[in-house]
């Protein structure tokens, strides 16, 4: 192998036409479909990993610069989204579609045993993740029933609880849903909230926003109220995280608390499944379906709360 690679092995989220490839791709001058052997695929807490394996294949492409110091702000952005604490970088021997041997960096799971890793098939894809699929799904299924069965009421009122638990818990999983999303396109060890105040950047994050059309909300920090965030509008995922937030360290539950918490669950999911249908690898059917108006809680909103 040589000693400098001008190429490297991705098999994940920053493949082409994944979450983020576009965070490399100007850097890019060739793509190849390639294979290494030896490895095996595993997913651990939504990301992907490769290990060695014995007679184990994984599937991804290999992305080359041009010259040698193009290859090393390539490999120095690939190193700088995959973390050192996630990931370590090897040099391996990668087989293109043609039969042809290149020299690549590639990044393996670090501590490929803990965490209770999954094995997975050769490919992965952003497309297939449990949390964008049902998930999603689930977290819609349940929030409209809530919306047909339950009415709003004050934290003092006998059934409270009842009504208030299983909506707050649909919340924080759909949270969660955004964390993935933010941790596959801007890299699994930056910051939550560095790369949610990322997404205020991101032109399809802010159509989204647009398109959803969202019920307006407005929340303070709970360690200071002075701090207040609005949705929608150009920090709309710092505004719904931030619910995500008090509810989390708080404990809050009021009457303001339960209305705030539908109004995020409606934006959040609306956008999020507009957002997603824009960004994951689906095929055209696919995508219609994903963000298709019968799978939005807009409209369940406003016909049993009445409002906007």
């Amino acid at each position: 192998m040589s000693d400098t690679p001008k190429a490297i092995f991705v098999y994940g989220s920053l493949r082409p036409s994944e979450l983020a490839h576009r965070q490399v791709a100007p850097l890019v001058s060739r793509i190849d479909r390639a294979e290494v052997t030896g490895f095996g695929l595993y997913v651990r807490d939504g990301l992907p990993f490769i290990t060695e394996v014995r007679g184990g294949c994984v599937r991804g492409d290999l992305l080359s610069a041009s010259t040698i110091e193009g290859a090393d702000v390539l490999r120095h952005k690939v190193r700088a989204y995959e973390g050192d604490a996630l990931y370590i970088e090897r040099g391996v021997r990668a087989r293109t579609e043609t039969g042809d041997e290149v020299d690549a960096w590639v990044y393996v799971g670090r501590g490929p045993r803990r965490g209770k890793p999954q094995p997975h098939e050769q490919q992965w894809s952003s497309a297939d993740d449990p949390l964008f699929r049902g998930g999603l799904d689930g977290i819609f299924a349940i929030a409209k029933r809530h919306f047909e069965s339950v009415r709003p009421m004050p934290a003092d009122m006998e059934g409270f609880w009842d009504a208030f638990l299983p909506i707050q818990g649909t919340y924080l999983t759909l949270c969660t849903v955004l964390e993935r999303y933010t941790a596959l396109v801007f890299g699994p060890t930056i910051d939550p909230g560095d790369r949610l105040r990322r997404l205020r950047d991101v032109r399809a994050a802010v159509e989204a926003v647009e398109t959803a059309k969202p019920p307006s909300i407005e929340v303070s920090d709970s360690r200071d109220p002075r701090q207040r965030q609005r949705a929608p509008g150009r920090r709309s995922f710092d505004a719904w995280y931030r619910v995500r937030s008090n509810l989390s360290h708080r404990g809050k539950a009021a009457y303001s608390d339960f209305s705030l918490v539908e109004r995020s669950i409606v934006g959040l999911h609306d956008t999020l499944r507009r957002l997603l249908s824009s960004q994951l690898p689906l095929t055209d059917a696919a995508r219609q379906r994903f963000a298709s108006d019968d799978r939005m809680l807009g409209p369940i909103y406003a016909q049993f709360r009445g409002l906007r």
